[in-house]
């Protein structure tokens, strides 16, 4: 040691030592000859304050390094003036009645059986009317408006929920458009003029005249919606006079029917019999036979009550057909699930009250009377027509799904009284009046989507033409019905809309069990004829539904409906619209809450869980968010990220006319987002920075939830007193909550940045619980750190064995399956520098003497420049006379002889700082990050001297690095070599 610096330590040393005969005073006091000696402690004093809660890595490794890891084997509209009649009932009769009444419910019946036929119709007709009820329920509990079904579900659900199951709803009645054209081709086609074929494939023929049709009725619908509307009417009075027409001429039996059968034995030795289409029964060898019969005949009725599923390609079950150009056969296998799939599009149309909202004159009262009522009433015509088709005609006429047996006729029309084109026009004018309420209604729904703003992509669609017409979602209708009629068979499309429908009525279940389950305070719908067990029941129905039906197509639903609303959440815009799964997750959040704070957290699920402290200018832009970049890169420890600010009262005074806390929110919740960063932001007001970062330390979080890390930028101006006072006091708090501490230092990676190679150095001086570690293990899981190689130095002193620790370091780190390259670091126990002694009186005495003897700026300045060009005279310097002055001018009480222990501890600790910085500097100059133990803050607290005092040791601890991460653990252990 030079000249200079050894006659400060001895002067000091008698300063000390002349102060040191104060009886047991003396105990507490470090004797600096110890320190010359050789007492090794001295180089890692910086650390001592906690060396029973976080042990020298000597100490920790040398117990652990014979650990043995075994387990033990202990442990309104105004003028509105529908009427429920008018604006509910009628127009759910005009949508749930369809074409498969009329083209398919024989064969149905025939398929199926008129058992299993009832089944099939019981059992989508109780889950339509399960889901009329819950939306009676939240079509009562406030207006709906237009939208219909999609404003219900996505008000009940919430915005992402709402637009996948539109979207869905969307396609669905895109969908039954087609095949409401497409039957009406087959109508037209099979039944009519079936003249106007012109391809021998019937098929083509069904996909040429099903696309004019499409353009006709869209053009139609462009320019003429208010006519559609008036013959709503008219199309619902044709569908009632068939029905009835049928009805009547099955009571009556007053229709007739003559077909050609053929009979025969199949390989079990049971008969069978199927029908031939030839113009001479006789002559082909076949057997005339009516084929209706009476209603008194039981026999056919107890006939007609089985199943006849039959295969693809055959006359009968398990017969193949013979000739196809004689045989009637089936072109579809069937079964159960299939019937039912093509069968339950006749249910659908519940929800067109519901989409009539706004214009009826009580609203609340007419939905759930008209719509149970509708729904109710089909039900029955339902089950009625198909007990009346099982009695009046044999099994083999009602397979005839096309009525080639019989010259091409629909059966429905030949049983029909007075004439069958009663029938026949009946129905082809439902199912055309259908297409058009279909293409009117699917354009308006995705007109609301996109109006709601919910899926940015649809925003092209919320254009309307001048006469209001959503013309651009029409198009889009247009375009989806298309791919329906391109199909061109009706039991091909069915299945599809039957999925998209499950789908939407599934989710109008679930919003009803929630609300009712949640018991949310806004839940009061004036229908009160529901409970939450039906909707939960009826939920299950539509999912069993569409899996039993045909599973594939659930899947791809499901799907669709998944992949929309993973849209929405990454990229929607933002709704709050109070919905039941914001219900939920609060729910759900609460019982967490409360289940995880009433448990302590286990080692190996511990997780940072973040506070990240953020400052801002004074137009509340974040600063230093740099902290967002390395939290994102903590992100694999799936821990929870609180943005936390502090906004003074002197600043909201100053920018009075703003809402200051929901800006600064706004502000840090935006620099979240550009740093794709999953957290929380809270914000605090207090008087000053310093007491209201102390406030957001203690009242951050909740339960179980509560951070358990702080994370820091560090004060580059340090030197101000608002700043290292700050500084200091978020360490002494945070040690305090027992929580862990990290600061950065340097400019860090930004979001994208990756390293392409380097180091991230450990330099593990204490063990701090193993929270170093793992946030090395984290931080290298990231892609910006990945290809940087872990490397883990460790400080021996003298007494300590180098290959004992190095080696008992490697086995731990083994057990924790953590890679990395060990070194261990020898320190010299070699005498303190001059330069410790200088940044030692630099910083120590001088503050004291200014602090103490209350000297004027101007005598401060003067002092203040007398000590530095003192600091290097031998001998006697001016720091001891000025010692001796502050010793003379305060009283020998226990304060003075603390404050005089203090000065020794100061150079003890500015020394660790000195030593340690030297060999990170040495070894990891390069490094891309350093990580170090963060020392405790200077116990006991005197005065903002001692904050001083403790950001400068940690200003020369990490001088001259580059990129530095200061860890200070809680005590907590954090890692573990179990699984």
């Amino acid at each position: 040691v030079s000249t200079q610096s050894t006659g400060r330590r001895e002067s000091l040393g008698v300063a000390l030592r002349d102060k040191g005969d104060k009886g047991e005073k003396n105990s507490e006091r470090t004797n600096l000859l110890d320190i010359e000696n050789g007492n090794s402690d001295q180089d890692l004093y910086l650390y001592q304050n906690e060396a029973k809660t976080a042990p020298k890595m000597s100490t920790f490794l040398s117990s652990i390094g014979s650990y043995n890891t075994t387990l033990q084997m202990k442990k309104n509209k105004e003028g509105a003036d529908l009427s429920t009649l008018m604006g509910v009932y009628l127009p759910c009769l005009q949508n749930i009645f369809g074409v498969i009444l009329f083209i398919r419910m024989p064969w149905v019946v025939g398929q199926a059986g008129v058992l299993q036929g009832c089944l099939i119709i019981g059992t989508c007709c109780l889950t339509t009317f399960l889901t009329s009820v819950s939306m009676s329920a939240i079509a009562t509990n406030g207006v709906v408006p237009a939208g219909g079904s999609y404003f219900m579900i996505s008000r009940s659900l919430g915005p992402q929920f709402g637009g996948a199951v539109g979207i869905i709803f969307f396609l669905g009645v895109s969908f039954a458009a087609s095949m409401y054209i497409v039957g009406a081709i087959e109508i037209l086609l099979n039944y009519l003029v079936p003249q106007m074929a012109i391809f021998a494939d019937k098929w083509h023929n069904m996909r040429l005249y099903g696309e004019i049709m499409l353009v006709i009725l869209s053009a139609t619908v462009a320019v003429g919606v208010k006519l559609v509307n008036k013959l709503a009417t008219l199309f619902l009075a044709c569908v009632i006079l068939s029905i009835l027409a049928i009805w009547v001429g099955i009571l009556g039996s007053l229709g007739s029917i003559d077909v050609c059968a053929m009979s025969g034995v199949n390989d079990e030795g049971l008969g069978y019999s199927y029908l031939v289409k030839v113009p001479n029964c006789t002559e082909f060898g076949g057997t005339e036979m009516e084929g209706l019969t009476n209603l008194l005949d039981l026999e056919n009725f107890k006939a007609n009550i089985g199943p006849y599923y039959q295969e693809s390609g055959t006359v009968a079950p398990g017969v193949p057909v013979g000739d196809k150009t004689t045989d009637v056969y089936s072109d579809l296998t069937t079964s159960f699930t299939i019937i039912l799939a093509i069968f339950f599009p006749s249910v659908t149309g519940i929800m067109a009250g519901s989409n009539r909202s706004g214009d009826l004159k009580n609203a609340q009262e007419s939905i759930p009377k008209g719509t149970i009522a509708a729904q109710v009433t089909t039900t029955i015509v339902y089950l009625v027509t198909a007990i009346l088709c099982g009695a009046a005609a044999t099994r083999e006429v009602l397979c005839d799904k096309y009525g080639e047996s019989i010259n091409g006729g629909l059966i429905m029309s030949l049983i029909a009284f007075p004439h069958p084109y009663v029938v026949v026009f009946g129905c082809l004018l439902s199912t055309v009046g259908a297409a058009l309420q279909c293409l009117i209604g699917a354009p308006r729904l995705l007109y609301a989507i996109a109006c709601d703003d919910v899926i940015p992509a649809l925003k092209f669609f919320s254009v309307t033409l001048g006469n209001g017409e959503p013309f651009r979602a029409l198009l889009a209708t247009f375009a989806i019905a298309t791919i329906g009629c391109i199909i061109g068979n009706v039991d091909l499309v069915a299945p599809i809309i039957t999925m998209f429908f499950l789908v939407c009525y599934s989710c109008v279940n679930l919003a009803c069990t929630l609300q009712s389950l949640l018991k949310a305070p806004n839940w009061r719908p004036r229908f009160t004829l529901y409970h939450w067990c039906t909707s939960l029941l009826g939920l299950v129905m539509c999912l069993t539904l569409m899996f039993i039906s045909n599973w594939y197509y659930a899947i791809v639903a499901l799907a669709i409906a998944t992949g929309i609303y993973k849209y929405i959440d990454f990229k929607g815009a933002e709704k709050e619209w109070g919905d039941g799964i914001r219900g939920l997750q609060l729910q759900a959040a609460r019982y967490s809450l409360l289940a995880a704070d009433h448990q302590s957290t286990h080692i190996k699920n511990w997780r940072p869980q973040l506070l990240a402290l953020l400052s801002h200018k004074e137009t509340l832009t974040p600063d230093n968010q740099g902290l967002l970049s390395f939290s994102r890169s903590l992100k694999h420890g799936n821990g929870l990220v609180i943005v936390g600010s502090v906004v003074p009262y002197d600043l909201i005074k100053l920018l009075e006319n703003e809402d200051v806390l929901e800006k600064q929110r706004q502000l840090l919740t935006d620099a979240l987002k550009e740093h794709k960063l999953e957290g929380f932001v809270q914000v605090t007001c207090e008087e000053s920075i310093p007491k209201g970062t102390t406030t957001l330390l203690q009242t951050a979080g909740l339960g179980g939830l509560k951070p358990n890390s702080i994370l820091m930028g560090w004060p580059e101006n340090w030197k101000s007193k608002n700043s290292y006072e700050n500084f200091s006091r978020v360490v002494r708090c945070a040690t305090v909550l027992k929580q862990s501490v990290m600061v950065a230092r340097g400019t860090f990676p930004q979001r994208k940045q990756k390293l392409s190679g380097g180091t991230i150095d450990l330099w593990w001086v204490v063990h701090d619980g193993g929270m170093m570690l793992l946030i090395a293990h984290l931080i290298k899981q990231h892609k910006t750190w990945r290809k940087c190689r872990l490397r883990i130095f460790t400080v021996a002193q003298l007494e300590d064995d180098s290959v004992k620790m190095r080696n008992d370091l490697k086995k731990i780190l083994y057990e924790l399956r953590i890679e990395a390259t060990v070194q261990v670091i020898e320190m010299s126990n070699k005498d303190i520098s001059a330069y410790t002694y200088e940044r030692t009186v630099n910083m120590a005495e001088r503050n004291k003497m200014m602090e103490y003897m209350g000297l004027t700026k101007r005598e401060k300045k003067r002092t203040l420049s007398f000590v530095v060009e003192s600091a290097h005279t031998p001998g006697t310097s001016a720091v001891d006379t000025t010692l001796q002055e502050v010793d003379q001018v305060l009283a020998e009480t226990e304060v003075t002889v603390r404050r005089s222990q203090l000065k020794t501890d100061q150079l003890l600790a500015m020394d660790t700082s000195v030593k340690l910085n030297g060999l990170v500097r040495e070894h990891s100059s390069e490094a891309a990050l350093v990580m170090m133990n963060m020392p405790p803050p200077i116990t006991p607290y005197i005065d903002s001297i001692t904050d001083q005092n403790y950001v400068e040791y940690l200003d020369v601890l990490t001088e001259g690095l580059n990129r530095v991460l200061l860890v200070r653990g809680s005590g907590t252990e954090v890692v573990t070599v179990y699984s």
